[in-house]
């Protein structure tokens, strides 16, 4: 009898147009276009970027949404029991031979404990550090992930030291695999003109510098350090003329910055222009990327920014962000210091050899070491692994094996 290879389930917390989904949808269109494991996907909430999941490989939904179901919700009305539902999606899964589960988040506690009739081992990839997994620590979230889960991937050191130290898991439990980005084709190393068309539509002068943010609108990112910086820039004396951009933010989130904004003593300098589905021709236009995280794993904004040439200034001890800058790609400046932050800024915006010097080390960083096709075989590595699936290049090892070998 022919013993067909198991099936890989991707557990995707939700399908926004975040980080961890989009890490996610990038690694399985290259696991699709690189690799014969099969595998299929589970998205607990819908969101925007469902149907690109839907396009990779089979997707299923955990949570049943509907235009109905979610206004009986904001009504607090009794709707349909979902056992229906999950009974269903228990029977799918059953037949589909799954051999692993590998969860995209550490907030799908409930999700693991529900999947535990599939019997099989669990690889938690974390992008989170400390504030955000207290966040979504409800209902036991965290018992649950530790309860079943087999193995770790933490996305930066910073990462793997606090799964380590706050939460008492075993440090050859968890590798450490840097987040990673496309950097073909798909990223043209120059767009046309994006400095005259971003700021057309930004409404500032073609010879302005420009300082870019990118990221949701929530006090772990630092949007108060954010317009801080801003301003601390604008009252230093002989600084370079500068506009700061920030990118992301529900509409509410981007009216409330704006109102915020109007107290600098410079309001006009700064921009929040929500969402955008492609925001690489702003870190093209951009002279700096500015990271005010206050907690931040390993972004992959920081990354793409990187790769247009934008050196990078963020804080210490903020998560991963300082493992990629070291001390050649940006500056990495005292924790939350927003004066060291704007005076390294002002460096950099006055100084074009030094701006150039340190954009090309953070791009060359980027295509060395946080290339898609040099950091997903690792993950791949793991996945194989797990589900005892042949590899080509190395002979199978053990899950906690690999991550001795890449820790």
């Amino acid at each position: 009898m022919i013993r067909f290879p198991q099936t890989a389930l991707f557990v995707s917390h939700d399908a926004s147009r975040t980080g961890a989904p989009i890490f996610l949808l990038r690694f399985l269109r290259w696991l699709r276009d690189h690799h014969q494991i099969p595998f299929r996907i589970l998205v607990v909430s819908p969101g925007e970027l469902l149907p690109e999941f839907n396009s990779v490989g089979p997707t299923d939904v955990f949570e049943q949404e509907s235009r109905l179901l979610r206004a009986f919700g904001r009504l607090k009305l009794p709707v349909r029991d979902s056992s229906h539902h999950l009974e269903s999606l228990r029977k799918t899964l059953s037949q589909a031979n799954i051999g692993l589960i590998y969860s995209n988040t550490i907030a799908t506690g409930k999700v693991l404990d529900y999947l535990s009739f599939l019997d099989c081992p669990v690889i938690c990839h974390v992008h989170e550090l400390e504030q955000a997994i207290q966040h979504c620590d409800q209902d036991d979230n965290l018992i649950l992930v530790k309860k079943h889960t087999s193995s770790y991937v933490a996305v930066s050191q910073a990462v793997k030291r606090n799964l380590v130290a706050k939460h008492g898991i075993l440090a050859d439990k968890v590798t450490v695999i840097h987040g990673f980005v496309p950097t073909g084709p798909g990223t043209p190393d120059k767009l046309d003109d994006p400095c005259l068309l971003v700021r057309r539509e930004l409404r500032i002068p073609h010879d302005a510098r420009l300082v870019c943010a990118c990221g949701s609108i929530e006090p772990r990112k630092g949007p108060d350090l954010f317009l801080q910086v801003a301003d601390t820039l604008a009252k230093m004396h002989g600084t370079p003329s500068a506009h700061f951009v920030w990118i992301g933010g529900k509409k509410e989130q981007v009216e409330a910055m704006h109102k915020r904004a109007q107290e600098l003593s410079r309001p006009d300098m700064v921009h929040f222009i929500g969402r955008r589905a492609d925001v690489s021709s702003y870190y093209a236009a951009s002279d700096v990327f500015l990271l005010t995280s206050r907690e931040d794993p390993f972004p992959l904004v920081m990354m793409e920014a990187a790769l247009r040439g934008n050196p990078i200034v963020c804080f210490e001890n903020s998560g991963g962000a300082p493992e990629f800058v070291q001390d050649d790609a940006g500056f990495v400046v005292r924790a939350f210091d927003v004066g060291e932050m704007a005076e390294k800024l002002a460096l950099l915006l006055s100084s074009d050899d030094l701006r150039r010097c340190m954009g090309e080390a953070a791009r060359q960083r980027v295509l060395r070491q946080h290339d898609i096709n040099a950091s997903a075989p690792q993950l791949a590595a793991l996945i194989q692994s797990a589900l005892n699936f042949p590899q080509r290049t190395a002979r199978p090892e053990t899950t906690v094996a690999l991550a001795r070998k890449f820790a």
